[in-house]
């Protein structure tokens, strides 16, 4: 038999600001910064894939 148990110091005890929510318009421009910093390399990925990413896609393709 297994016995189990749960800390009772942890578990259901009310936490503050652990997860504050987040208004719309941080969220967003988070979002574009995140998309401004990447979108150059993303761009150069669609335009110039490598030869080993081609092959990957195709064997994958081929295994299906």
């Amino acid at each position: 038999m297994t016995k189990t148990s749960t800390s009772n110091t942890s578990v259901n005890l009310p936490i503050q600001n652990m997860f504050q929510p987040k208004t719309d318009i941080e969220s967003d421009a988070e979002i574009s910064l995140f998309y401004d910093q990447i979108k150059g390399k993303l761009d150069r990925l669609a335009k110039n894939p490598q030869d080993e990413t081609i092959k990957k896609i195709l064997a994958y393709s081929r295994k299906k």
